[in-house]
């Protein structure tokens, strides 16, 4: 009898790792049972640290030195020298091979590293594009710094205002990229990276949303507060970061199915006690051209007294 070994890889159960075929049934819970009739089995070899396998119906991408030097499709995977997996959506796990045929597996891996910072530092769930997008600008943002070329971003001081999380992940990448690469890439480049994280956030849901318009509606929404209340809105303070956060929710929001003004009392009182924010949020409104139900117009009333109340 061969001795197994398993892993837990998802919500649906578990996952053997094997030598040999055999057929074994086994309890996982009390009320679940799973039968496995497979072996993890090299199904592409990517290049010398990567290949693609394969339990059953499901892929992997496995990386780690050496994992597929002079292996061969239909081999057994060395889960030894396993140092990364990736289990990402099919369309995601095809563009990844591509481009781990022509990309070093150190920027792969340095990609995940910010990634993997990222995830502690924002609090929206990234789609899976994050890891070739990152991965692809990282290779190319080096590969251009050594031939001398550099690019200004036209959205720097936008995206390091309305974006600031998402900023100082960049901050931290450039760091990381400067240190393992041996290169000085300037911290403007922070900004590049930081929008590559904020586009990640807007696939979640299956739409992407230029970031120039987005960035463009916080903007002039920003100046329609300063001009209509005659203030200087401070861009660095907390209540401006949460009115950012709102805004991006909002906008997405504002995409979908219209929905229902149920009413709320709440703004009744607001309108009278925040006169000025709320006339400012009927001046959003309109540049928006959108008829903002209750809830929405409280919302962003509150949000915007919160700004000019300073």
């Amino acid at each position: 009898m061969k001795l197994i070994k398993w892993v837990v890889t998802d919500h649906a159960g578990y996952t053997l790792k094997c030598t040999g075929e055999y057929r074994v049934r086994f309890k996982v819970w009390p009320f679940f049972r799973k039968e496995v009739n497979s072996c993890v089995e090299i199904r592409k070899v990517l290049n010398n640290n990567s290949v693609l396998v394969g339990e059953g119906t499901k892929d992997y991408i496995w990386i780690g030195t050496g994992i597929g030097y002079k292996r061969k499709p239909g081999q057994e995977a060395d889960e030894k020298k396993i140092d990364r997996v990736f289990v990402l959506q099919k369309k995601s796990s095809e563009r990844l091979m591509d481009l781990l045929q022509d990309i070093p597996m150190a920027y792969v891996i340095l990609a995940d590293e910010i990634i993997k910072y990222a995830k502690t530092e924002i609090s929206y769930e990234l789609s899976d594009a994050i890891y070739i997008s990152l991965t692809d600008h990282i290779f190319n943002m080096i590969r251009l710094e050594k031939e001398g070329l550099t690019f200004t971003n036209q959205l720097f001081w936008e995206v390091r205002k309305f974006y600031r999380k998402e900023f100082s992940v960049g901050e931290m990448a450039i760091q990381l990229i400067n240190a393992k690469f041996d290169v000085t890439l300037d911290m403007t480049e922070a900004a590049n990276i930081a929008m590559h994280f904020i586009n990640a956030e807007l696939n979640t849901d299956g739409h992407v949303e230029n970031i120039n318009e987005l960035t463009r509606k916080i903007k002039d929404i920003t100046e329609i507060i300063r001009m209509r209340n005659q203030i200087e809105v401070d861009g660095e303070s907390l209540d401006f970061e949460r009115f950012v956060t709102h805004l991006r929710f909002f906008f997405k929001r504002l995409e979908k199915v219209e929905v229902k003004n149920k009413g709320n009392p709440l703004l009744v009182y607001a309108i009278d006690k925040y006169p000025a924010a709320y006339e400012t949020t009927v001046l959003i409104g309109k540049y928006l051209k959108k008829e903002l139900v209750d809830d929405e117009q409280l919302y962003l009333t509150l949000h915007v007294q919160k700004l000019i109340e300073k």
